[in-house]
């Protein structure tokens, strides 16, 4: 699966997520009025899932996740899957029909898109935002927590901003942006033979980042 080495560090956060949701479920207050009748269970209209990002603008796809938004991706209004244009997608040799929601499941820690690459459908390059754990240690802190199974590299700067650097595996790299109380992650995967070196993956994921920051909120 494309990015599934990037979504799999934040997979122990879901299953957290996801026990949240069921802890967190609301019911009706009140009952029937005496002498009425009770509700029935045609009574109620599903819930309105969210289509759009915090500007009002659809989503390029449908999502099913009525909690695709949720409290472990709201610390940054940034909404990937509509700010990268499509320029900057085909820019990178992507296909832009390709454009996928990264999260798999409902709740996720995750919020964000995956897109395939025109010449290699398996591999790809996501973008998503997930909320910091401690968002007072900001970066030093994500970093610290995220220290294991991992590689890290020397910490960059991408239009003044510190950018983090790691990957996983070979042609696998991650760059980590702060925005709000959220990092923004890309994330590029290379499978096959001839993946490319570790140090190519990861200025493909740090220029994509550079043609997305501008519109990365602070």
């Amino acid at each position: 699966m494309s990015s599934f080495k990037a979504r799999r560090k934040w997979a122990s956060a879901s299953a957290i997520a996801l026990v949240l949701a069921c802890t967190s479920c609301t019911t009706v207050n009140g009952g029937p009025v005496a002498g009425t009748p009770g509700p029935t269970a045609t009574s109620f209209s599903a819930p309105s899932i969210r289509q759009t990002d915090g500007s009002g603008r659809n989503l390029p796809f449908v999502t099913e996740f009525e909690n695709r938004w949720n409290i472990n991706n709201n610390g940054s209004p940034y909404e990937p899957c509509t700010e990268v244009s499509v320029d900057v997608v085909r820019q990178f040799g992507l296909d832009p029909s390709s454009v996928r929601d990264a999260a798999a499941s409902d709740f996720q820690t995750i919020r964000g898109c995956d897109w395939t690459l025109i010449e290699d459908g398996r591999s790809s390059i996501a973008q998503f935002v997930a909320n910091i754990l401690h968002p007072n240690e900001g970066l030093t802190g994500h970093k610290t927590l995220n220290q294991a199974g991992t590689k890290w590299f020397p910490d960059i700067e991408v239009e003044g901003r510190r950018v983090l650097v790691e990957s996983m595996m070979a042609g696998e790299c991650t760059v980590y942006v702060q925005s709000g109380t959220a990092v923004v992650i890309t994330s590029v995967t290379r499978l096959g033979f001839r993946r490319p070196a570790t140090e190519a993956v990861c200025r493909e994921a740090t220029d994509f980042l550079r043609a997305t920051i501008s519109e990365i909120p602070v």
